[in-house]
């Protein structure tokens, strides 16, 4: 019944907003003003457009700070009606993809003191936008285009989209905290349903207006959702093969050298090791164009909340609204801080970020501010020295599987079971399976780099296709 009464509060609040919309000029005066307070502080003037964005750019390097490809094989629990480039018709089309770059949750905020209409679309150059929402009005290359090169360039274009601050939400009571928890609960509804502890779902808790976007049938693409779409934000993803700025190669006594190949400073970086979900960390205020660095990380283990709070208020440094900066760091907590390895967070400077993820909104905004954090997961030599042991180990325990295989011992089409070891990597088995591929002089040894490769790929496509 509560779900019910929701569903029909909703409904009856989208028509007061449209009603409202095309009779009181823009205006949703039906269901009163924003009041102080509702949105963050800002010196922007009135009836002003505000848009704020972050993201991540991750990469992977081996200890001698070389670049390795990777591919998407494993996901971050997006949410179902999240789309993408395929809108559902090819499942497996992003698994075929590798890249030097996966681009990660960019989520682009709106801020405005009324309802008013505006239009966006991103474009990615060097790379291929594979996943976004709401649903976008044109995308290229089409998803028709079947396997496309993903540094060939693609575009994102979500065409006019309405922006509703949630102070129009709210009804016109006497009682004010009613109004509130009335607007509140409503704003809530409206975007689709999400687990509270999904990833996606942290980006929402910020003060940013509602994206309204709707999509009438299209006969032609029958794969295009329709109807209308509600969210707190533009979300896309995307992978790519483009150069960032900084490298960094680690040596066996742990020592970090940082080097900016770029032509921009690097206004912030920190130097992050995770072992067992305890962290160490250490800080770097900045690295000029042209310059390096060598960082070293403390002996001693660091609690998570003071590396958070860290964080937190270097993103708050870069213009980002203090709900902003908790929500990114809410949004990456469990991966930043909690998978094991060594990584380098930096900001990735703005104009650099504008040159690769050009971001187009009309009417032009009164103020922009994009943070990118480039995350870059580096193999020390004590973890090549892990995984090639964890190779060598699966080596021998595909021999005892061939040989029970053909005995019989093991029932016909049972695939070879990836190590457990190797499955724990997650999204980073395949570049450090790559690593030792490539850099070993044992041909059997970088045979089984290969196999536990295609094992993966096998095992997500098999997955993707039970979903």
């Amino acid at each position: 019944m509560k779900r019910w009464l929701g569903m029909v509060l909703c409904l009856l609040v989208v028509g007061a907003i449209a009603w409202t919309w095309n009779r009181g000029g823009g205006r949703a005066s039906l269901l009163g003003d924003a009041v102080a307070g509702d949105v963050p502080p800002t010196e922007a003037a009135p009836d002003s457009l505000i848009v704020h964005e972050w993201g991540t750019f991750t990469t992977y390097s081996g200890s001698d700070g070389g670049k390795l490809e990777f591919r998407p094989l494993f996901d971050d629990d997006l949410p179902p009606f999240v789309l993408d480039r395929s809108l559902g018709s090819n499942p497996f089309s992003k698994l075929s993809y590798r890249a030097l770059v996966r681009m990660e949750t960019p989520i682009t905020y709106f801020y405005t003191d009324r309802p008013r209409d505006v239009r966006a679309r991103v474009r990615f150059p060097k790379g291929l936008l594979t996943e976004f929402y709401p649903p976008v009005a044109e995308m290229s290359p089409p998803p028709q285009a079947g396997h496309v090169d993903s540094s060939a360039g693609s575009s994102l274009d979500w065409g006019t989209i309405r922006l509703i601050p949630e102070s129009h939400l709210r009804p016109q009571l006497a009682d004010s905290r009613l109004a509130k928890v009335i607007e509140q609960r409503t704003s809530a509804a409206l975007p689709p349903a999400t687990d509270y502890n999904n990833h996606y779902a942290y980006a929402r808790q910020t003060d940013s207006a509602l994206v309204h976007v709707q999509r009438a049938p299209d006969p032609n693409r029958v794969f295009v959702p329709h109807g209308d779409f509600f969210e707190k934000f533009l979300f896309y993803r995307g992978l790519g093969d483009f150069k960032l700025p900084l490298r960094v190669s680690v040596d066996k006594q742990g020592l970090a050298l940082v080097q900016n190949h770029g032509t921009d400073n690097i206004g912030w970086l920190m130097l992050l090791d995770v072992v067992d979900k305890q962290v160490r960390f250490t800080v770097l205020a900045g690295l000029q164009a042209g310059q390096e660095q060598t960082m070293s990380l403390p002996k001693e283990y660091s609690d998570h909340e003071s590396m958070i709070a860290s964080l937190t208020e270097a993103l708050v440094g870069t213009g980002l609204y203090r709900r902003e900066a908790e929500a990114m760091v809410n949004t990456w907590r469990s991966s930043w801080f909690g998978e094991q390895g060594t990584r380098l967070l930096y900001f990735v400077p703005k104009r650099l970020t504008d040159e690769l993820l050009p971001l187009e909104i009309e009417p032009r905004p009164a103020e922009t501010v994009r943070v990118l954090v480039g995350r870059m997961d580096v193999m020390t030599p004590a973890d090549e020295q892990k995984i090639t042991k964890l190779v060598q180990a699966s080596a021998k325990a595909r021999a005892k599987y061939l040989e029970d295989y053909h005995a019989g011992v093991i029932p016909p089409g049972t695939p070879y079971p990836i190590p457990a070891e190797i499955r724990q990597l997650g999204r980073l088995a395949e570049p450090a399976l790559a690593r030792v591929q490539h850099a070993s002089n044992n041909l059997d040894l970088s045979n089984e780099a290969g196999a536990l490769m295609k094992g993966l790929q096998a095992a997500m496509e098999a997955e993707a296709a039970r979903k």
